[in-house]
């Protein structure tokens, strides 16, 4: 399908990718990954043509529908709805739904017989064309890709550029899903995604039947969706026939390989080298001597395998002493002014030494609850107390945009604590993955991923023991997430942060806080993020809970052994969808019928008016079955992330 050969490309000085060769086959799921900078981006770009090779060749298939969600927002498209915006990425069915209302345009007016005839012909034509590239569920499909990703219905007829860019991001996705290409390109799709929508998108992208090609740092979207990995490093494309997790190992054995023939082969050239500068001049052995040294001119050196490394690790200094009770919260309610209460009745207690996820949708309040217990919101009512001796660390989502541009990364850190030593300010900017001549680059050179590691820095010169983190893996790429995920582990103070990469909430979360929407409340769940998924199942299959602590730890081990029963009910609510799914595709049939007979000329008066009454009533029908498919999506998405 695509397919890259010697492809060589260049910014400036630096070599992006050097003398590439490698394929993308028909129906592979392929997770390409990589440090920030090495050049995933620009093989998109190469391929849809937004960008030229300096050398090589790049094949294409002929006429390949290829989507393309890149990581900038779409620009000159902020006065479209938001569902129209969506819709139009299928350009080609709105050519035809244009010609196809021309031609019922021109048939109303009156036509010669001959005329008729002609352009009845081509309106057959067109509709089963528009009808086999799914025109005619077009509006269905953007409607539940949008919902899917969190849009409520009143959303979208609204301007694009009334949504923050995070917004218009998921919506450019939304874009990229639903035209149903035959490649489809997703550069970095759950930036910006909470949560549930990352578990809507993998279920959307496990039901897509084209070629998929991901850059992504979510090891928990390329483990459970993409059976191929390319690593591009150093100028090169790597192809490894496996998931994320066979990548990470095999990779490491194969530079320990490499290693090894490398430590081989430079004893061996040692030895050749000190018999030559022993014999050089010794005449009875100067055959040998000659023989040794083509030996040394032949010889070829095996070159270390370069790994995809980020450019830093994390190392936490140890906190300061604190209380046992680090944080209290006693019926504390937060709004903005004029505005509805966002959460109400909060009565929750954070232990030292916890580290806790807060999780919920986009727009529930999480970023709120979490500037709250910062204290860089006053709580409208109740109270918040912090414990004895605590010192809260905030890392906010723009923190890292608050230094100053023109200073240098120590610069940064020697404001931020003027006590500080050279020597302490050069040892933590090293663990943070800025050494040597690093740390004099300048802020505003910096990239996303380094920007935060040095937000991180500064924070920590003067460690706190109360660390409140939004969306701290935002940017960094794969191994900088792995270092920061077992720096928090190795953490001795508190952490309480909220973050959409699932597999670092599973990792580093021994309890979670879920935000409801619209005031909807605040729950503490004591077990980890596969903990609260299984409450979460189980409280949707029987009600509201109601047990004691001692009860909820008793149905805790119950439902690890309840996977049978879960794994029925997802049988159930997957048929239940599957159903709902016909029943729109046969209201959505039924609907083009009643078009085809109000654009029919031979259609009486009575005709089109029974027609019209009776497509209002099955538009009715398809609102009513749309939300039911809403309802029984979500469902099915939190019954598979319990199957795992």
């Amino acid at each position: 399908m695509i397919e890259f050969t010697q492809v060589s490309k260049r910014y400036g000085g630096q070599i992006v990718l050097d003398r590439v060769d490698f394929r993308f086959s028909a129906g592979e799921r392929v997770g390409i990954v990589g440090p920030n900078g090495a050049g995933k981006s620009t093989l998109f770009d190469l391929i849809v043509g937004e960008s030229e090779v300096d050398s090589g060749s790049i094949f294409r298939l002929k006429n390949v529908r290829i989507g393309y969600l890149r990581q900038q927002l779409p620009v000159g498209q902020e006065a479209v709805p938001i569902q129209a915006f969506v819709e139009s990425a299928a350009p080609d069915l709105e050519d035809i739904h244009g010609e196809i209302q021309r031609i019922e345009a021109e048939l109303a007016d009156g036509s010669s017989q001959e005329e008729s005839r002609v352009l009845l012909r081509r309106l057959g034509e067109l509709q089963t064309q528009f009808e086999h590239q799914g025109g005619y569920g077009l509006h269905a499909r953007a409607a539940m890709a949008l919902s899917g990703l969190g849009f409520h219905p009143a959303d979208l007829q609204r301007p694009l550029g009334e949504f923050s860019g995070g917004w218009q991001m998921r919506a450019e996705l939304a874009r990229a899903l639903i035209g149903e290409p035959d490649l489809l390109l997703l550069d970095e799709p759950s930036n910006y995604l909470d949560l549930p929508a990352v578990e809507w998108l993998r279920r959307r992208l496990e039901a897509f039947r084209g070629t998929l090609a991901m850059i992504s740092h979510d090891r928990y979207l390329l483990e459970s969706l993409c059976q191929v990995t390319m690593e591009v490093a150093c100028g090169r494309v790597t192809r490894y026939p496996g998931r994320y997790s066979w990548y990470a190992a095999e990779r490491e054995k194969r530079r320990e390989v490499s290693l090894a023939h490398q430590a081989n082969e430079m004893r061996r050239r040692a030895q050749l080298e000190r018999f030559v500068d022993r014999f050089r001049y010794k005449s009875t052995l100067s055959t040998r001597v000659q023989s040794k040294i083509k030996m040394l001119e032949k010889m070829e050196t095996t070159e270390v395998l370069a790994v995809a490394r980020g450019k830093g690790s994390f190392r936490l200094a140890s906190p300061p002493h604190c209380g046992q009770e680090v944080l209290r919260c006693d019926d504390v309610g937060f709004a903005y002014v004029g505005r509805q209460w966002i959460f109400q009745h909060v009565d929750m207690v954070v232990q030292k030494g916890e580290t806790l996820a807060v999780v919920g949708p986009n727009g529930a309040g999480k970023t709120t609850l979490l500037r709250m217990l910062a204290g860089q919101l006053v709580p409208g009512e109740g109270k918040r107390r912090t414990g004895h001796q605590v010192l809260p660390g905030y890392q906010s989502q723009e923190l890292a945009d608050t230094m100053a541009p023109t200073w240098s990364c120590f610069e940064t850190l020697r404001a931020a604590a003027p006590d500080a030593t050279e020597s302490e300010i050069r040892n933590l900017l090293g663990g943070f993955g800025f050494s040597g001549k690093a740390i004099e680059k300048r802020v505003a050179i910096l990239s996303g991923g380094e920007r935060i590691r040095l937000a991180f820095a500064r924070m920590l010169i003067r460690p706190p023991n109360l660390l409140l983190l939004d969306e701290p893996t935002t940017h960094l790429d794969v191994e900088s997430r792995e270092a920061l995920q077992e720096a928090m582990r190795a953490y001795a103070g508190t952490v309480v942060l909220v973050s959409h990469d699932v597999e670092f909430v599973r990792a580093v979360a021994e309890g979670i806080i879920a935000v409801a929407p619209a005031g909807g409340g605040i729950r503490r769940f004591s077990g980890g993020y596969d903990y609260f998924l299984e409450k979460t199942v189980q409280e949707n299959r029987s009600g509201p809970d109601v047990q004691t602590p001692e009860l909820a730890t008793k149905a805790r081990g119950e439902a690890l052994q309840d996977r049978k029963t879960i794994k029925a009910d997802l049988r159930k609510t997957e048929k239940k969808l599957h159903h709902i799914e016909k029943e729109v595709a046969a209201l959505e049939e039924e609907q083009s019928i009643l078009h085809d007979r109000l654009a029919a000329v031979e259609s009486s008066p009575e005709q089109r008016a029974e027609a019209g009454r009776r497509l209002k009533q099955v538009e009715e029908q398809l609102e009513v079955f749309l939300k039911a498919w809403e309802e029984a999506e979500t469902a099915v998405a939190a019954l598979s992330a319990r199957m795992g």
